[in-house]
């Protein structure tokens, strides 16, 4: 170790070499790291997708979800699994542990997918697996909308943007929205039909047989090989019409002649709109490691070129703009950063003197340069909590720099050279400074083994805080020495400073002036009693927990933020068709827009068993309210917005309106659900009706409640007597087929027309006036005796049955959801609804579990508590190597309970919520800060012992405690000064010279930021007089034993 320290200081030319390095290639390393709002978070969800047209969901829950259920639950490593049945659609979700690798993940699933293919209709598609992942949603929407054009105008302008998108390096795809498939479709002309005595089946095996691929093979003669070609499959709309259907008299019916063919659009089952009028959208998806910033720039050049030619009736609005968000974030953020760092330098250079000071000063971007260099290397990207990583360590990587520079310019006054000073202070400090970093980075050490969403949500911020003081041990062992050794300078320091310094090394501190002779004399006082002040401060803290734990102002799982955007979900019932449900959005949609302060009002409307809406059945549709992300823009906050909204739209007849803010933070489902399954489907109904209805009317702090118990809808049910369509010579295929006819049509195959990149569906079924049911007495079939109608062997009766069924792990269950009412907390609504399912022994045999929030809290709550354990542990291990003392280390370590007593403190004085994430992590982050004071007054105390053998222990801990003064104080007010404005709420920004109250980094960040200060201010405090007195305990109490044993021998002699 002294070795490595000279030989750093004698080669200073190659040390500042090396920092010159790092210097240029952290510079390097910015401008090669791409920046976004959120880092990407392996969510560990796979979701497997099988559509089959036409089924219930009875059937698609018998024929799809049950068969892969039954496969996919023996894969390894499967945590949880659920799935949705809806019409035509089976959606099978499958949970992950985030440590398992999604690759790793999807090749499992498919694998077990593959094996369950056979067993699988025939009719059905082929399953689709997805992951899920941050970079499958858009960074942006590009809308086109208008009240005139025509749809396909909009549908054409929306591709040839999404093509013009697609060039760029930067994305990944640029997705359509709110515009229907096209579709060849041949409309039967029934009268035409029956005077060619034809059915809908004849046309319907024409075109199949007529469009087939076949390989004829090749000829093998004398003169060579040559393939022959049977061309049969439809390359144009001409192919199509002049397919042969029959022979009538000796003249061959196309099909030309039949149906009218043409190209159109499906029957739309969604809708989208922006600000009131239709769109069609282009969503822009960016690859991984694309820079948001960039790729929006030349996003926003198409755009612009692309108004230039647009007619005047269509208009490019741009929705859901992440870029902009994360660009705007982090620029606030390195604002706040820029704060801080003026706040820090400002006391740095008042205490130390500006060359001192700068030394100190260049700590903070060497480390953070050195952070980025190993951030670039593992492919981060530079993000929000990146940022957030950076400003926390502003305050605590200058420490080590601030006790070797403090110490050397100590040793200088006493007239030591300079060079000689900084190799002293670097070999002094070093253990002192290893171990104090090192227990900071001990407690952090076990959140890397965080699991589940919020730890991959919070890991950036824990790796950038952890490298750049790794960072910052480099800087202060290796850099400041030599640095200092060559240029350092006590500058015009005046007597009385020198004379003060040669007091603290072998004079008495209790005979100087200003607050260190005052501390001094204070401690003198102080020590004479030491029990009875811990006794005091103990007690003190042992208050705190538990008129917290009585007085607290509860708390919530993230933070309370004006809302970005408003989520309004409507829902109906009964049997509506798209265009019925849009109407409604739209009467709904017109209030919103009477309202002043959204930015942008987006309708969607999914359609009917939308496989991406797991939520409420009833839904038929959301509007999402945008609010403009510059607050000095707003015309009204998110909040109030929120509040007319609800006001406006709370009773609307019909229909029921839903009003909430969507949440931020790491992805979680909704705050407040319980999954309700078990074996009795009878008796998991009425739990979840008779919870969701006590929810509602009982639970003021539990809004918008709502289960996913779906409202039986009527259907028609085919009943076909199979004896008489057997004598008739039908199958049930066929049947099936005639159906179609009457609903969206049979589809008979495929062609891709010359101006398409993709081929299109070719449809056969009735024209609209004749899709009715009334029409079924009507419809005919091929039969072996002719054309019969279908009526004779087949009814249609109505009947009620669910739109949709849930399993949870293979069961049938129901899901309770709702959001928490503004200023509720957490402690208003659980507790209350775990004591009625305790109170309800009729369902002790179901499974009520918490999901979403509630399911996030306690894994994350179990989760501190292992990484507090862990981590003191780890620091105590440590501690041990340097100080081989129990004691010793119980009284560095006991700063950390005066820490977390601070932190409770604070929120019982200012009643401000606790967040369950950031303030938990705010106390552990506190651990690892606090300690370092200790460590620094217990290493000295130490050195000081060996130094004066014979001085009294009294003495020796005045001595110590005045000489670790400053620096104590100087350390501390550098990181309290630095997160001070955001613990307080406000949003100091220097580079746009804004100074605001909240704002979203001052939203995010404001309470681990409270809990930072509160904690660290009263650990400090406190660690100034408990530190001196644990010292100072155990010869008190060897002096009350000697003093013990003479009265007794006294006593003894005397009798």
């Amino acid at each position: 170790m002294n070795a490595l320290i000279n030989f750093f200081i004698d080669r200073y030319k190659a040390t500042l070499t090396f920092l010159a390095l790092i210097l240029v290639w952290g510079i390097s390393s910015i401008a090669q790291i791409p920046a976004s709002a959120y880092s990407d978070i392996n969510i560990p969800y796979v979701f497997v997708s099988t559509f089959y047209d036409g089924a219930s969901p009875e059937d698609v829950e018998r024929l799809i979800t049950r068969p892969i259920e039954d496969r996919l639950k023996s894969v390894d490593d499967l945590e949880a699994m659920q799935s949705y049945s809806r019409n035509s659609m089976s959606y099978v979700i499958l949970e992950f542990p985030d440590s398992v690798p999604k690759p790793v993940a999807m090749v499992n699933v498919k694998d077990a997918v593959d094996e369950i293919l056979p067993d699988l209709p025939q009719e059905s598609e082929k399953p689709f697996i997805q992951e899920f992942s941050f970079d499958a949603f858009p960074v942006m929407n590009v809308n086109f909308i208008s009240d005139t054009a025509a749809e396909r105008e909009l549908i054409g302008f929306a591709k040839d943007m999404a093509k013009e998108i697609e060039r760029i390096p930067g994305v990944l795809e640029a997705r359509l929205s709110g515009a229907p498939d096209e579709v060849l479709e041949a409309t039967i002309d029934k009268t035409k039909l029956d005077s060619y005595n034809a059915s809908a089946v004849d046309i319907y095996n024409a075109i199949q047989q007529n469009n087939k691929a076949i390989p004829a093979g090749n000829i093998i003669s004398a003169t060579g090989k040559f393939s022959v070609l049977v061309p049969s499959v439809f390359e144009t709309a001409e192919d199509v019409k002049n397919i042969p259907v029959l022979e009538n008299e000796n003249a061959v019916v196309s099909l030309d002649d039949l149906v009218d063919l043409r190209r159109t659009f499906k029957d739309k089952d969604s809708y989208a709109r922006v600000n009131g009028k239709n769109s069609s959208t282009v969503n822009v998806l960016k690859k991984t490691d694309a820079r948001e910033v960039v790729v929006a720039k030349q996003i926003n050049e198409i755009i612009e070129k692309t108004r230039l030619i647009l007619p005047p009736n269509v208009d490019i609005i741009v929705t859901e703009d992440r870029t902009k968000y994360s660009g705007e974030l982090i620029e606030e953020l390195a604002g706040n950063i820029l704060t801080a760092l003026v706040l820090v330098m400002s006391i740095v250079v008042a205490a130390m003197g500006l060359r001192s000071s700068t030394m100190v000063a260049l700590a903070i971007p060497t480390c953070f340069l050195f952070a980025c260099i190993y951030l670039n290397i593992i492919e981060y990207t530079f993000n929000f909590m990146v940022c957030f990583g950076f400003l926390i360590s502003l305050g605590m990587l200058i420490d080590g720099s601030v006790v070797v520079v403090e110490y050397a310019d100590r040793k200088m006054s006493e007239g030591m050279d300079r060079v000689e000073a900084y190799r002293l202070s670097a070999k002094r400090m070093f253990w002192p400074i290893i171990i104090s970093i090192g227990t900071t980075l001990a407690i952090f050490f076990p959140l890397f083994f965080w699991e589940g969403i919020s730890g991959q949500f919070m890991k950036p911020m824990i790796t950038t805080l952890f490298v750049v003081l790794i960072g910052s041990i480099l800087y202060a062992l290796v850099f400041t020495p030599a640095i200092g050794s060559r240029y350092a300078n006590l500058g015009n320091r005046n007597i009385r400073t020198l004379n003060n310094s040669a007091t603290l090394e072998r004079g008495d501190p209790k005979s100087l002036d200003g607050m260190t002779g005052s501390y001094a004399r204070f401690l003198s006082k102080v020590l004479d009693q030491p029990g009875k002040v811990i006794i005091f401060i103990v007690l003190s803290v042992v208050s705190i927990f538990y008129i917290y734990g009585d007085h607290g102002p509860g708390g919530q799982f993230f933070v309370k933020e004006d809302p970005d955007t408003i989520i309004v979900e409507v829902q109906g019932r009964g049997n509506l068709n798209a265009k019925e449900t849009v109407n409604f959005l739209k009467e709904i949609e017109k209030i919103i827009l009477t309202i002043k302060g959204p930015e942008s009002v987006y309708l969607e409307q999914s359609g009917e068993g939308d496989p991406r809406d797991r939520g409420n059945a009833d839904s038929i549709g959301k509007i999402y309210v945008g609010m403009p992300f510059e607050r000095e823009t707003l015309i009204q906050t998110g909040a109030e917005v929120l509040l007319e909204l609800k006001e406006k739209l709370k009773d609307i007849p019909g229909l029921k309106v839903s009003v909430r803010e969507r949440s931020s933070g790491p992805p979680v489902d909704n705050p407040i659900e319980i999954d309700v399954f078990g074996r009795d489907y009878q008796m998991v109904y009425e739990a979840t009706n008779a919870l969701t209805q006590f929810m509602d009317k009982n639970i003021p702090g539990a809004v918008n409640v709502y289960s996913t118990i779906p409202t039986p809808v009527l259907k028609w049910k085919l009943n076909i007597d199979k004896e008489k369509a057997t004598q008739f010579g039908v199958t049930t295929s066929e049947i099936g087929t005639a159906i179609q006819f009457l609903t969206g049509g049979v589809k008979v195959g495929e062609y891709r027309p010359t101006d398409l990149d993709e081929s299109i569906d070719i449809r056969v079924r009735f024209p609209e006036a004749q899709r009715r049911l009334d029409l079924f007495d009507q419809l005919t079939i091929s039969t072996r005796f002719g054309s019969v109608p279908l009526s004779s062997f087949v009814s249609i009766d109505p009947s009620y049955e669910a739109p949709a069924i849930r399993r949870v792990e293979g069961e049938r269950a129901f899901t309770i959801a709702a959001d928490y009412a503004p200023d509720a907390l957490i402690e208003d609504v659980l507790p209350v609804i775990e004591e009625w399912i305790d109170d309800h022994n009729e369902y002790q045999k179901l499974d009520f579990i918490f999901r979403g929030q509630a399911e996030q809290s306690a894994e994350d709550a179990a989760f501190f508590v292992f990484a507090a354990i862990v981590g003191l542990f780890l620091m105590a291990i440590l501690l041990m190597i340097q100080l081989n003392s129990f004691f010793q280390v119980w009284i560095v370590i006991s700063a950390v309970f005066l820490s977390t007593a601070g932190v409770y403190l604070g929120h019982l004085i200012t009643q401000f919520p606790v967040s369950f994430l950031f303030t938990n992590l705010g106390i552990i982050a506190l651990a690892g800060i606090v300690v370092n004071n200790n460590i620094v007054l217990v290493d000295t105390y130490n050195v000081l012992q060996k130094e004066f053998v014979n001085a009294p222990t009294k003495d020796l801990i005045i001595r110590t405690a005045s000489q670790r003064l400053r620096p104590i104080i100087l350390t501390t007010a550098t990181t309290v000064v630095g997160l001070l404005p955001l613990a307080m709420g406000l949003g100091v920004d220097l580079m746009s010279r804004e100074i605001g109250i909240g704002g979203r980094v001052v939203e995010w960040w404001s309470p681990l930021s409270f809990a930072v200060v509160c904690g660290l201010s009263f650990a400090s405090i406190m660690t100034l007089v408990l530190t001196p007195c644990w010292l100072m305990l155990p010869t008190k109490i060897k002096e009350l034993f000697a003093g013990f044993n003479s009265v007794k021998s006294t006593n003894t002699g005397t009798s």
